[in-house]
């Protein structure tokens, strides 16, 4: 069923899902790159001051805090979600992070920022995250495996989601492929069973072997939601 809009269900925590129009998504994120002084005062301050991300209407915001594969400390996003790429474009216009408060600049250094655009149906559910940047010789065929593995793995008996996002004004940032799980311990146990010889392994490694060219870095992640729209 073709839904034009942005679902936001609230079950527990919160769950957000981009519904297929066609074969990909509606929807977008954009995410800002930076280098926080301090991780935990950053993301407490953007919980209690929220003006920014009502300045750009936004659905959601969260963050994304790099645990290990960090190319520096203090690594870390904030990620917005939109209902369409056009609002998440907009927001270039409606702020600019290199005009923050001077609150903000005390906190955190800007470094980039991205649009991306999800290539298949996505689950937003934040947890323990492991992310691929990889470049790709088809992203939207790579995504349609993805959708399979997710569904293979799921069958057996995993809450593991998956997500593949194409990026849109992002310099130098390629394809982002993300494995999500509640905790670490769950997405480690899908490790273990696919280097024990899991059927859906197959369907891992035929995607990598056809589609993907390159894997430019690996890095696991701690994300969460800490701003929904009233």
């Amino acid at each position: 069923m073709k839904l034009n809009k942005l679902i936001i269900s609230f079950i527990s925590v919160f769950f957000v899902s981009f519904n297929l129009s066609a074969s990909v998504p509606e929807g977008a994120f954009t995410s800002l790159h930076v280098k926080a002084k301090n991780v935990d005062a950053y993301v407490n301050y953007m919980k209690e001051n929220t003006a920014a991300f009502k300045m750009i209407d936004s659905d959601i915001a969260g963050v994304c805090v790099v645990k290990t594969g960090n190319e520096y400390p203090g690594e870390m996003f904030v990620w917005n979600a939109f209902p369409s790429v056009e609002k998440a474009f907009m927001t270039s216009e409606l702020y600019d992070p290199m005009n923050a408060t001077t609150e903000f600049n005390n906190l955190r250094k800007v470094l980039y920022s991205v649009t991306w655009k999800p290539l298949k149906e996505f689950e937003l559910n934040p947890g323990y995250e492991r992310l691929w940047r990889i470049k790709t010789s088809d992203s939207r065929a790579f995504a349609k495996e993805m959708t399979k593995l997710e569904k293979e793995v799921q069958k057996a008996g995993h809450d593991m989601r998956f997500g593949v996002f194409e990026p849109m004004g992002g310099g130098t940032e390629v394809v982002h492929l993300r494995v999500v799980t509640n905790t670490a311990a769950e997405n480690g146990k899908v490790v273990d069973e696919y280097y024990a010889g899991a059927s859906y392994g197959k369907i891992w490694d035929m995607a990598f072997s056809r589609y993907v060219t390159e894997v430019v870095r690996e890095t696991t992640e701690f994300c969460e939601i800490i701003y929904t729209k009233e």
